[in-house]
């Protein structure tokens, strides 16, 4: 009897976690939507792209920024996607690690010089009757570019890349 249920636990168990390896993925997926909505939230207060491009021509947007890396069509409207990088300096900052352990916090401060860095953007934009209808941003991250302090300055990379 307790041999059968061994080889029964033996036998069931590369099912099991087999099973378990695709909740595996879907969780790292799940993770890194999650990061890229933080990434996006992080830059939302510095893209101001969408009110720049709506409401005129799809046709002025095509002419700045070439022609649509994506196309698909939704409903009524067709969406276009674009998605485009752009080298930027980046100031010298310094960063500030901390770990903390069992019984004490680690600090380290990282200072990274000023340097030249690819900022890119994904954009998704909906063209009703020729116009910008709608921008929908799909990549974007906060860009330093102001000097070490309390509150560093920043932009969006949409904002760098696609800003009118």
């Amino acid at each position: 009897m307790k041999l059968t249920k061994g080889l029964l636990i033996i036998a069931i168990l590369p099912l099991f976690l087999s099973g378990c390896g695709g909740a595996v993925k879907g969780l790292q997926g799940g993770v890194a939507k999650l990061g890229e909505g933080i990434r996006i939230a992080a830059a939302a207060p510095y893209n101001k792209v969408g009110n720049e491009w709506r409401g005129k021509p799809i046709s002025k947007f095509q002419e700045k920024f070439g022609a649509p890396t994506n196309r698909s069509n939704a409903g009524e409207a067709t969406v276009l996607t674009w998605q485009r990088s752009r080298v930027v300096r980046i100031p010298a900052r310094t960063y500030i690690e901390q770990t903390v352990t069992l019984n004490m916090v680690i600090t380290k401060h990282r200072y990274v010089p000023e340097h030249d860095d690819d900022v890119s953007c994904t954009l998704a934009l909906t063209a009703k009757d020729g116009a910008v209808a709608q921008v929908k941003t799909l990549d974007d991250v906060p860009v330093p570019v102001g000097e070490d302090g309390l509150f560093p300055a920043s932009t969006s990379a949409c904002q760098i890349v696609f800003g009118s």
